[in-house]
């Protein structure tokens, strides 16, 4: 959805309209797939941390699976993609400050992200951005920060306390206020919202209904109200429906038999979509989307097989390092998990009794 939404963003036809604008839902469908992702996240993320109660565990997963594809993408953009496609000399190019500010300064999952580089794309018909869909990647991370936060105070496995929070949360975004912990700018906010209802998903994983009628009732219901106030709100609620009745309903587990390509293919879709266009300056959305999709399939499934899966295989290193460890270092590790699960009223290591 988000490579479909993209090939009306990249192209030359501007006049033409991707099909949920066509419908009058007020948003249009990457919006939709950045909605889905983020309350799927929450949920996934929520139960990832309560599975494990360990900070260290947990942050370090989160890492494996972000960072090795996402520095591979970012670098493979500036150093081999941008050096194919520039149209400065390879030198002026190599030594221009915006090639090496594009690969560093994305590094930091910062609100400051890099966009273009120098000579890329200058000539597209739309825009010259090299990858817009990383801006979702720095609220993702800040999202993860959220549940390792409340996980290590004790807090997540507490679930009136954690119901307290994403609420709190929520409604401080409804209302405007112009800080929020880890939630810096405005764009921010949507899938933010999104994650936390996701998360209390999960806290209430035996209480969320999954039924056909009511997801078609839901999807029904926020159409006639599209144009009322109350619209994100029910859009929210028929979006979590949908999900879980997707997921728990129709049980197809096909889709991922062969492994997990998903995120290999954001990474590299809108790269090259933009490669589509400046190839074929004139070619209309869906022919982006046609050209565009097997091969930003292809790179995630190389993605996945040469970098993500790889990775994934070191998630027992800090075990392994605990193991090793001194006697000693052990036991000072232990004191402080003592102290914390005072603090926080949870272990590091283990679940609460209140859990």
């Amino acid at each position: 959805m988000v490579i479909y939404g993209h090939g009306y963003a990249v192209t030359d036809h501007a006049e033409e309209v991707e099909f949920f604008e066509r419908l009058g839902w007020g948003t249009y469908s990457g919006t939709i797939a950045v909605d889905a992702f983020f309350l799927i996240s929450g949920f996934m993320i929520t139960g990832s941390y309560l599975r494990r109660s360990n900070i260290f565990d947990y942050l370090w997963a989160r890492t494996l699976r972000l960072v090795p594809a996402y520095v591979i993408c970012v670098f493979g953009c500036a150093f081999v993609l941008g050096a194919f496609l520039t149209t400065l000399p390879l030198k002026d190019y190599f030594t221009d400050p915006a090639t090496r500010s594009y690969a560093l300064v994305n590094m930091h999952f910062g609100t400051d992200l890099r966009w273009d580089l120098p000579g890329v794309f200058t000539n597209n018909p739309r825009r010259s951005t090299i990858n817009g869909s990383l801006w979702t990647l720095p609220a993702e991370v800040r999202m993860y920060l959220w549940v390792g936060l409340l996980g290590l105070l004790g807090i997540l496995s507490r679930r009136r306390y954690a119901t307290f929070v994403a609420l709190a949360l929520i409604a401080a975004g409804i209302a405007g206020f112009e800080y929020i912990p880890l939630v810096p700018i405005s764009m921010f906010l949507r899938p933010s919202g999104m994650f936390a209802l996701g998360s209390l998903c999960f806290l209430y994983r035996n209480w969320v209904p999954v039924n056909l009628a009511l997801t078609a009732g839901m999807i029904f219901t926020c159409w006639v109200l599209r144009a009322t106030p109350v619209y994100p709100f029910i859009f929210a609620l028929a979006m979590a429906s949908f999900v879980f009745c997707f997921a728990y309903r129709l049980r197809w587990f096909g889709y991922n038999r062969f492994g997990d390509y998903s995120y290999g293919l954001y990474l590299w879709g809108f790269p090259v979509q933009q490669t589509a266009v400046y190839f074929w300056p004139t070619m209309s959305p869906l022919q982006n989307v046609a050209l565009s999709l097997p091969i930003a399939l292809s790179l995630g499934i190389l993605s996945w097989y040469a970098i993500e899966k790889p990775a994934l295989r070191l998630k027992r290193i800090p075990h392994k390092l605990i193991e090793r460890a001194p006697s000693r270092w052990r036991r000072s590790m232990s004191l402080i998990h003592e102290r914390i699960s005072k603090l926080g009223g949870t272990t590091l290591w283990g679940k609460s009794a209140s859990h």
